[in-house]
């Protein structure tokens, strides 16, 4: 122990720097031995025995690693910067998992793991390319492991960043740490990203971090066949990684859609963020990558175009975090990624050109020399659809990350035009714009190209069949878009196309493959997308908001833009307590707010009620508890979380806005523009104005000839919707002087006065003042996502899909004498 400090805990950190230096260390011994055993063919074997026992030492420190600062983390071990930073003694067990990679050094870490241990299984079932294809990942593996090194080289360079700092020299001239017991001062620590307390963080980012690692296997894999020019053994080991890649890649993103879901409130799973499209583009080219293989290995066409993707695939997952990582999208981004300086932004270039030109090199090497089909294939055959398919996805992720990458380009483009590059004002639109016909084309070729035969169709046999399910698709299209109200006509060519992929791979699946599951992997996968297409489809095009300010009031959540402000006034409602308020079908009362010990959450419980509108019986009711997090500590400001009510067939998603913010009544009368069935809140009661009337019935009005005067039609009700009162002010022209006489309701201190009429807008203005307001409120937005279960179900089936096609190559690869595809 330092004598300096007392209290602190050093030996844990020493020994996780330990591990992380020799982890560095093993990988590029094991790298190093695996390139000599690879150049001498190593019969003895010497250099790859050396390779392997270091890999194995490596992944032991990296464990290691895990496990020491998974210990510090859990201990509460504040002397140590991650800890404090990340962590908190208030949070649960599974949420101390989410402090590993909250941090840069958790998440490089995390994918470290992932490919030391998928590296493990390389090395034993690679055979003949296990030293080409592991002197890859050990070289990957290298340079991961630099990031956790946090070595210094004078003041200038610094070689990544090491989780076991202690915090004192994090913060390395703070007055807090002039005394020798600051231990005895740091009663706890910061605390997780209150984002980040979900069940969905604890699993979304280790399967998603598993995709991003599991790509580097098909990267080693092409290498190491450009590397000595042998096309064949590769093929099949490639395909099955592909697979599983694509599988596992993709439900992590899709895991990352649900959890925006429930966590964010930008209303939906998928907001066009530049950090979503990072986590998008490397999956699109390992699709279009795993169907150019597959045509390799049938027709031995599309060997170039599959290790362009496949390749690429793996550069892009290091592009992603250089995006993501750096902070260069930090005014793009909606996520909470920051940077860490120009150290990790040029390091993190320095690793991605380090694998570009290893790649560049070896493919441009070999590129001439690869095997080719002289003779142009059929346009009636699947090999053609299949490499049409890859190429409009390769498209579409360049478009992406071209738009994604607008912080990186800009400055060039304004350097060269002399022009400052404004992102798009609406992003949504501007990808939807453009995606929406990727989804139409990769739709209607996931149904129709199943049914086209590799080499050779027989099209006489082919078109009835195609023609037969195109009008099943065309009658489901016109259905649906009837009942659902779907008349943007691209959105309902991409109905159509959705249908289509549905309708045909069903068939093929069940009615041609005879639901083998040997056989049917490609058409689960197929359908899946479709239902995933579908499910974006219904869910967004008809996305309602239900929460509607009625109330007078205008609502103020902090936006800067003129228009937001309008929005967000619009689709607000304010919720006094105990006072009903109409959202769509239901009426919602906020009942109050309660919290847990040691949570810093807020619950808010917000009672939902549909009644019959003939009887007004109650048919439904039902209770959600959005969450919000009121300037937790070591964070400011406020964080909201939403809650849902699942149905089979929509969803109702709740979350809150703000919190007892801008006392209403405060300061005398208000100022209200009402029109018919505009309602306000006041303190346990609400005030429904129903339109006017010129039959006046007002004991201080007189009629005199010429008046032309009007009485609002009011009614006043309690917080059971009992009706108490009707007030009636009055608004009246006597020769050509307006004049209008107020409505006391003293029992509820209410005083109505009817200001004047607003003829153009069908309106009018009151000024409303109530005594002893009820100032406990919330504002609330409530949208219905309509059929979004058919989203989640389509990627459910979508990575089943994956996992058949993964075990029918397993299988077949462990079959002896299997043939075909």
């Amino acid at each position: 122990m330092d004598a300096q400090f007392a209290g602190e805990h050093l030996m844990p950190g020493k020994l996780g720097h330990f591990f992380a230096i020799t982890s560095f260390v093993m990988a590029l011994l094991s790298c190093i031995s695996y390139l000599f055993a690879a150049r001498t063919e190593d019969k003895a074997g010497a250099w790859k025995g050396l390779a392997r026992k270091a890999f194995i030492l490596h992944f032991a420190m990296v464990i290691g690693i895990f496990c020491t600062l998974y210990y510090i983390i859990s201990t509460h071990l504040f002397e140590y910067h991650y800890a404090w930073e990340h962590s908190s003694k208030a949070l649960p067990t599974h949420y101390l998992l989410s402090c590993f990679w909250e941090g840069q050094e958790g998440s490089f870490m995390l994918w470290t793991f992932w490919n030391a241990l998928l590296g493990i299984i390389v090395m034993f079932t690679a055979k003949q390319l296990e030293t080409r294809a592991m002197t890859i990942v050990a070289l990957v593996q290298a340079c991961l492991g630099t990031m956790l090194l946090g070595l210094y080289f004078g003041s200038a360079v610094k070689l990544g960043s090491t989780p076991f700092m202690l915090l004192r020299i994090a913060m390395k001239g703070a007055p807090i740490f002039a005394s020798p017991n600051y231990l005895q001062i740091i009663k706890d620590g910061n605390g997780l990203n209150v984002l980040l307390q979900n069940y969905w963080m604890v699993i979304h980012p280790p399967i998603l971090f598993l995709g991003f690692a599991s790509t580097l296997i098909p990267f080693a894999y092409c290498l190491a066949a450009l590397w000595k020019g042998e096309y064949k053994e590769f093929v099949t080991p490639t395909l099955a990684w592909s697979l599983f890649s694509g599988g596992i890649l993709g439900l992590g993103i899709m895991m990352g859609g649900a959890w925006a879901y429930e966590s964010l409130n930008f209303g939906g799973y998928w907001a066009w963020d530049p950090v979503e499209n990072a986590s998008l583009v490397p999956w699109l080219t390992l699709v279009a990558g795993i169907h150019t293989l597959l045509v390799y290995k049938v027709t031995g066409r599309s060997l170039q175009m599959s290790f362009v993707l496949l390749l690429l695939t793996h550069l892009l997952v290091w592009y992603s975090t250089f995006l993501t990582r750096t902070g260069v999208l930090g005014k793009t981004s909606v996520h909470a990624f920051t940077g860490e300086g120009n150290f990790l932004y040029w390091h993190l270039i320095a690793v991605l050109l380090l694998l570009v030109v290893v790649a560049k090199i070896l493919s441009l090497y070999r590129w001439w020399s690869l095997p080719k089909v002289k003779n142009e294939e059929e346009v009636g055959t699947r090999e053609f659809w299949m490499f049409i398919g890859s190429v409009v996805l390769l498209l579409s992720a360049v478009q992406i990350i071209f738009a994604t990458s607008l912080p990186i380009w800009a400055p060039l483009a304004k350097w060269i035009s002399g022009k400052d590059i404004a992102p798009p004002v609406d992003p949504m639109t501007q990808y939807n714009n453009i995606q929406v016909w990727v989804a139409i084309v990769l739709g209607l070729l996931s149904g129709i190209s199943l049914y086209l035969k590799f080499k050779h169709t027989e099209m006489k046999s082919w078109w009835p069949r195609v023609i037969k399910l195109l009008l099943i698709s065309g009658a489901a299209t016109f259905a649906i878009a009837y009942f659902q109200k779907i008349s943007t006509w691209q959105y309902v060519i991409m109905l159509w196309a959705a249908c289509t992929s549905i309708v045909c791979s069903f068939y093929y699946a069940v009615g041609i493959q005879k639901a083998k599951l040997l056989k049917i992997g490609p058409a689960t996968a197929h359908l899946g997308f479709g239902l995933v297409l579908l499910g974006i489809l219904l869910s967004s095009y008809n996305k309602e908001v239900i929460s509607f300010n009625t109330s007078g009031y205008k609502l103020n959540l902090g936006k800067d833009d003129p228009k937001e402000q309008i929005k967000d006034n619009r689709e607000n409602v304010l919720l006094f307590k105990n006072i009903p308020v109409a959202l769509g079908d239901y009426e919602a009362i906020f009942r109050g707010d309660s919290a847990l010990p040691n949570d810093p959450r807020t619950f808010y419980r917000v009672d939902y009620i549909r009644r019959d509108s003939a009887t007004k019986q109650v048919k439904e009711s039902f209770s959600l508890y959005p969450t919000a997090f009121v300037n937790p500590k070591g964070m400011n400001g406020f964080i909201a979380n939403p809650a849902s009510k699942h149905y089979l067939h929509k969803d109702i998603f709740t979350f809150i806005t703000s919190v007892y913010k801008d006392k209403p009544n405060e300061g005398g009368y208000k100022n209200y523009t009402l029109h018919s069935g505009d309602t306000i809140f006041l303190d346990k009661q609400y005030l429904l104005f129903k339109g006017f009337s010129t039959n006046v019935n007002n004991k201080y009005y007189t009629h005199q000839d010429g008046d032309i005067a009007v009485t609002a039609l009011m009614e006043l009700y309690d917080a059971e919707r009992k009706l108490i009162a009707t007030p009636a002010p009055v608004y009246y022209l006597r020769k050509q002087y307006e004049y209008h006489l107020d409505d006391t309701l003293m029992s509820a201190s209410l005083f109505v006065d009817f200001n004047k009429i607003i003829p153009e807008k069908n309106a009018a203005e009151f000024k409303i003042k109530q005594t002893q307001a009820n100032e406990e409120y919330i504002t609330l937005k409530a949208l219905v996502f309509p059929y979004i279960n058919v989203l989640w179900l389509g990627v459910i089936i979508m990575v089943c899909g994956f996992g058949l096609s993964l075990y029918k190559r397993i299988s077949k690869h462990n079959t002896p004498h299997a043939k075909g595809a």
